[in-house]
């Protein structure tokens, strides 16, 4: 391995290693549910979080199909949770890695982005939560492979078929699809893209005679053939077993479609702002070269300094001469769509955008922020001294955008990451505990967070999100969630499953204290503090315990009275 590859891997490891050593411990109630789903996968070999009751209410079933595998290892549920994300943030910087020793700027530059890849603190802190997300990172980074592997050799003109190639890729869309939802559309849409790339690539190689082997209909068949074997089988099961082919976190997390303008702007607006809390710096470094080069720009019969060899000013030859100007543009192509899909549908659909929806994206951005920074700074008809004044103007956005995101790792995600799993330990746990005690086996207890209180009491839960009970999805899509929830409507929602207990979660005194709704009174049995649920709701939120007790009951005289 070259020397300037490993220290730039050292580097990076080594972030991921201390970012490792203080997140230790870190899991979300969300953890939970996936990992009671995988145990129940196990246990019963179904895919449900109430036993008996398949439902498709977690996200990533790939995910769950991966904590499994080490549960059934043998393998502590913390330890599975955290391992399985450890593993897929080290793939996340070795496939980082192996797309940058493709590009052609400068072996410092390579070390640079590796590190800002590296240390994002989104990244950090969900690849060691116990969720889906690394796993979603690593899979869009793998969608763009097609783009760097094999460039100098003219795949489809000198090399294999590229239907053999998007077969594959074709495979790991469909797979990246089982990751996150999403992903269903969004990988495919990178396709056009892809195959505009492939065509010109080998017209640059084998010349215009060598365009016909690089034709799309046949890749992109192949492509279609290999998206349909990965997703179609887990499709038509879900829609088999659970009605439905998308989870129920989408329509639970979503409302109707935007059709206001101003909205949907404000929406857009709300659903950029994680991304661009930890990559607004390295967005600016190439707005403001752009600027620099529109100002500073020589004339055309003027001679240019020099760039690095292999740049985009630089005599292009053979594969190379396909790279340079056209990857880079594909490159790039491919991130804007992604980001203008993700961040529209969100919007569109008045998600309620946290982190770890967005964070798969910074990588694929950041890699292609370097790429447009180095063709304005590298490209022809700017003299020493602007290319001089543009590199430190890259430096001090590079440095900007660090400083802000070890502020957010220090300020914001670590005090997080630190209070909020002994809260839910101390909190969520002891009141699941006393269910498992006192909530014969097969009683229902209604939630709003349900992952910690099912796991440890371990009995059924009515989930007042929707995410696993689809009498409450149906209901929440109705009249709205916070409504329903406020209205007791829930009450009523599973006739044969009348829950028995409420947990309930508040940023106020206990709500329902002494409270008589649709004939059942809320009897208040404990509370505890929770620390902020997130970054954006630090808020602490009270817990309440109350037992549901029929009215009647309350009314009706002793026995033998």
């Amino acid at each position: 391995m070259p020397r300037p590859r490993f220290i730039r891997l050292l580097i990076a490891l080594g972030i991921l290693a201390v970012g490792g050593w203080l997140l230790r411990g870190y899991t979300t109630d969300d953890t939970f549910i996936h990992l009671r789903y995988a145990r129940h996968l196990i246990e019963r070999g179904e895919i449900a979080f109430n036993p008996g009751e398949p439902t498709y209410g977690a996200t990533s079933p790939l995910w769950i199909f991966g904590l499994a595998l080490l549960l059934k290892l043998g393998l502590a549920p913390d330890l599975a949770a955290w391992l399985l994300g450890a593993v897929c943030g080290l793939g996340v910087l070795l496939v980082a890695d192996g797309i940058l020793c493709r590009f052609t700027y400068p072996e410092s530059w390579k070390a640079v982005v590796l590190a800002l890849i590296a240390a994002e603190p989104w990244f950090l802190r969900w690849t060691f939560s116990g969720m889906e997300t690394p796993l979603a990172t690593l899979a869009l980074l793998v969608l763009l492979w097609p783009l760097v592997s094999g460039r100098d050799l003219g795949w489809g003109v000198t090399r294999e078929p590229l239907w053999r190639r998007y077969l594959g890729w074709g495979v790991a869309a469909g797979l990246a699809g089982l990751v996150r939802p999403e992903f269903l559309l969004l990988a495919p849409a990178a396709l056009p893209i892809l195959l505009w790339f492939e065509y010109y690539r080998a017209s640059a190689v084998g010349g215009v005679t060598a365009r016909h082997k690089a034709r799309p209909v046949a890749p992109a068949l192949a492509a279609a053939a290999g998206w349909l074997a990965a997703a179609g089988p887990w499709l038509l099961y879900s829609h088999w077993a659970f009605g439905r082919a998308l989870p129920d976190t989408a329509a639970a997390k979503s409302g109707a479609l935007i059709g206001d303008p101003v909205q949907l702007a404000v929406g857009l607006w709300q659903a950029a702002r994680p991304l661009l809390a930890v990559a607004g710096f390295y967005v600016l470094v190439p707005l403001v070269l752009v600027v620099l080069v529109l100002v500073t720009r020589r004339e055309p019969d003027e001679p240019a300094a020099g760039g690095p060899a292999g740049s985009a000013g630089a005599a292009d030859s053979g594969g190379f001469g396909a790279w340079s100007v056209w990857g880079p543009v594909a490159f790039v192509g491919v991130a804007v769509t992604w980001t203008v899909l993700l961040l529209g549908g969100y919007a569109a659909r008045q998600v309620w955008v946290i982190s770890r929806y967005v964070s798969p994206l910074v990588p694929v951005g950041v890699l292609a922020l370097s790429l447009l920074a180095e063709w304005l700074l590298h490209g022809p008809g700017l003299g020493r001294a602007v290319r001089r004044l543009g590199h430190v103007l890259a430096l001090a956005g590079i440095v900007l955008g660090l400083g802000l995101n070890a502020w957010i790792f220090g300020a914001q995600v670590l005090p997080h990451a630190r209070a909020f799993p002994p809260g839910v330990r101390a909190c969520y746990g002891e009141v699941g505990r006393w269910l498992a005690d006192n909530l014969e086996p097969g009683g229902t207890v209604a939630a709003l967070d349900i992952g910690a209180v099912g796991s440890f009491s371990d009995r059924r839960v009515l989930d007042l999100m929707g995410l696993v009970s689809p009498a409450i999805r149906e209901l929440g899509q109705r009249q709205g969630f916070a409504a329903m929830v406020e209205s007791g409507a829930w009450l009523r929602a599973e006739p044969g499953h009348p829950p028995a207990y409420l947990v309930d979660r508040t940023d106020g005194p206990p709500r329902w204290a002494g409270r008589t709704v649709d004939g059942v009174r809320f009897e208040l049995l404990r509370t505890c503090l929770l620390a902020g649920v997130g970054l954006r709701e630090s808020q602490p939120w009270t817990v309440a315990l109350y037992r549901l007790v029929p009215a009647e009951t309350l009314a009706s005289p002793p026995a033998g009275g």
